[in-house]
């Protein structure tokens, strides 16, 4: 179950085009990374966390390409005015892992290099999502949320797991628990331009997550994050698992 026996329902992830969709600004085309999106996604993954490089949470060219030799139809890439504008990085866990307890970002990427990916697991864990500033609000990463959840239902997998560091709760920390944060957020009380744009996108919040990076702006909090595949829903919580405390839809 998840840490606090969360369970809110935040909507439902879009089927997903695999080659072009509609943004709000032209189209948007989805495919599968390749060696030589490399030094772009480099850079890219270096302008969306400027403040993470020297805690050792960006990835370097060596485990990109690692990330494609084991598990390339996980690694998926948006392109947007001929350029790629955004990425995600996925891993499928091993059914040893208990994707729904505790963990760190570290510990369930073995340091970023996916070194446990196991094809025959049900967990699809998304280490990653990104897209450069300059295509913010352009529709990318809906479009790479619905790739994201398409290939979760092409690769039979249960359900997608994240921990999303909570983005903007530095700013109140000294007022409010991130247990308390989260929910606001969720009721749309306070706005986390993260987390907001996970609960659009048809995540639910299972539960928070403990020291999952060390980043400042989060104070190393993160939601436990969960999309369920409708085509093996209950495949993988059972009710007990995740009986409502108090029903929340964003």
């Amino acid at each position: 179950a998840g840490p606090e026996g969360w369970a809110w329902l935040s909507g439902t992830g879009a089927a997903c085009q695999p080659s072009r969709m509609n943004s709000l600004d032209g189209f948007v085309r989805i495919r599968t990374a390749t060696f030589l999106d490399v030094p772009r996604l480099v850079e890219l993954n270096a302008l969306a966390y400027p403040d993470l490089i020297e805690d050792g949470v960006v990835f370097d060219a060596a485990q990109f390409e690692s990330h494609i030799e084991r598990f390339p139809e996980g690694q998926i890439v948006a392109e947007q005015d001929g350029v790629v504008a955004g990425a995600l990085a996925t891993l499928i866990l091993p059914p040893k892992i208990d994707a729904l307890a505790q963990h760190t970002w570290m510990g369930v990427t073995d340091g970023g290099t996916f070194e446990r990916h196991d094809p025959t697991g049900r967990t699809l864990y998304l280490a990653d999502i990104y897209v450069a500033p300059a295509f913010w609000g352009r529709g990318t990463s809906r479009a790479l949320y619905a790739a994201l959840f398409d290939a979760c239902r092409r690769l039979r997998c249960d359900h997608v797991i994240a921990g999303g560091r909570l983005w903007g709760y530095a700013d109140v920390a000294t007022d409010m628990t991130a247990d308390e944060y989260v929910r606001r957020v969720v009721r749309g009380e306070l706005r986390d331009r993260v987390l907001q744009s996970q609960l659009r996108a048809g995540f639910a919040v299972r539960g928070i997550l403990r020291g999952y990076l060390h980043d400042w702006r989060s104070l190393g909090f993160a939601t436990l994050l969960e999309w369920q595949n409708p085509e093996r829903r209950g495949a993988a919580t059972t009710p007990r698992q995740h009986r409502p405390s108090w029903p929340v839809r964003y």
